[in-house]
């Protein structure tokens, strides 16, 4: 048993491997290692944080049950179904689940776990009251760099898309039309030889902000001026002529503007310290034994 596993949780074994691949997956999104590059401090904090998702987690899953909230079989199916839709198919993503050394019937019980403490959580929190109006314009006063209209602009674009073994072709073909294209004819062309779906409406891709588009492209087009063309632009997708048609500058937010942005900050607030004490109240009626490695 011990060897298998790390905790018991009233009752409930909580699987070492489990606590392996919760360690990976801190590692990778918080510190952008994998956990055999950790140093020694780092994998202490790693693993303590790791050992509380998991304790948590178990601890909010078996309040789900005393509850009767237990997700459904279509539920599950609905979540595995948006899951595999990231594979190149059904039969590479078990594959790739069977390298991880998990089987069909263990991710099913994952899943059920997992959805059912995600229902359970928002259960706990639905009924939390919006902040006072003392408190919404406490935090306004006192966050004025949170209090901001990002930047946006408007741009169009033509794309030459990238085919397998069909760069240089691309290339020229963008090449071509950086010699015809202007201001005044950039919409034709893009109707006429664009390979994204906006040429229908003349490359215009609409407004959009940081973050919004790949990187490679995002900064050619915040860089230029209204009616500005940029040089030929590189990405995954292929080759892009970009021209900007509109900008706005940041801007910061009146009191009534930023109100709905506030209150859903102050309400994610008060839902984390609502969440950490419940659990911590969890625990202390919990029967929790760790096994040594």
């Amino acid at each position: 048993m011990s060897n298998d596993h790390f905790a018991r949780v009233n009752g409930a074994e909580i699987k070492r491997s489990d606590l392996e691949n919760a360690i990976q997956g801190y590692a990778i999104e918080q510190l952008r290692k994998t956990a055999d590059q950790l140093t020694d401090a780092e994998m202490k904090e790693v693993r303590e944080l790791a050992q509380e998702k998991l304790l948590a987690r178990e601890l909010i899953f078996q309040e789900a049950l005393v509850y009767g909230i237990v997700a459904t079989e279509e539920a599950i199916d609905e979540e595995r179904a948006k899951i595999i839709a990231n594979f190149p198919s059904e039969d590479e993503f078990y594959a790739t689940l069977e390298k991880a050394g998990i089987d069909a019937m263990t991710y099913h019980r994952m899943l059920r776990q997992d959805i059912s403490v995600n229902l359970m959580t928002e259960k706990k929190i639905a009924d939390l009251p919006d902040p006072d109006k003392d408190a919404i314009k406490a935090m306004y006063d006192k966050h004025p760099e949170k209090m901001i209209r990002r930047g946006r602009v408007r741009a169009s674009h033509i794309l030459a898309k990238l085919r397998e073994g069909e760069e240089e072709q691309a290339l020229a073909k963008i090449r071509e039309l950086q010699q015809e294209v202007t201001p005044e004819n950039f919409a034709e062309l893009a109707r006429s030889h664009s390979d994204c779906p906006s040429s229908t409406a003349g490359g215009d891709l609409g407004w959009f902000r940081r973050g919004d588009m790949v990187k490679q492209f995002e900064e050619v087009a915040f860089s230029l001026k209204p009616g500005e063309i940029s040089d030929i632009v590189a990405t995954q997708f292929g080759f892009h002529l970009v021209m900007l048609l509109e900008r706005e500058e940041d801007a910061p937010l009146s009191l009534e503007e930023a109100e709905p942005q506030i209150i859903k900050l102050l309400k994610e607030e008060t839902s984390v310290n609502l969440l950490k004490q419940w659990v911590e109240e969890l625990k202390e009626r919990a029967e929790i034994e760790f096994f040594d490695n």
